[in-house]
């Protein structure tokens, strides 16, 4: 899927972004501060900054979906999520929050950060079958 690496490199292009590595029952949320150009070496992709890095295997790569999930009560994420398969989450890309502001405290709609989420949205669904995807809340977990 060579469309993935086009998105992968425009979205590490982008500090203010939060990689979510994983997708079980084990994740590692990682910050874009001083977020490198990845890197492509023997098949995969290195995805790193100047405290972390993880390595996808690009042909493991066969599902991308721009997601919109409620979150948080009445508030919403939206990220990129690589997959395998359907069911197994490889890595996530979360936007800025249009619902928090700089220090993470809610604040109303900040249209000009969900636009940036809209605006590659609409540049990158339907190509290589990358899909838009509306994701309802997810049940609390009782332990």
């Amino acid at each position: 899927m060579e469309v993935a690496l086009e998105l992968i490199r425009e979205l590490s292009r982008n500090e203010n972004m939060m990689w979510v590595v994983g997708g079980g029952e084990v994740v590692s949320e990682n910050d874009s501060k001083g977020i490198k150009e990845p890197e492509v070496s023997g098949g995969y992709v290195t995805i790193g900054a100047t405290n972390w890095h993880f390595h996808i295997k690009l042909d493991s790569i066969d599902g991308v979906q721009f997601v919109e999930a409620e979150s948080h009560g009445n508030m919403k994420s939206y990220y990129v999520r690589f997959s395998k398969g359907w069911e197994e989450t490889l890595a996530r890309c979360y936007f800025p929050s249009p619902y928090l502001d700089e220090n993470h405290k809610r604040t109303p709609l900040q249209e000009e950060k969900l636009q940036a989420f809209l605006d590659m949205r609409d540049r990158y669904v339907d190509r290589e079958g990358i899909k838009f995807v509306q994701r309802p809340a997810q049940p609390a977990k009782t332990q």
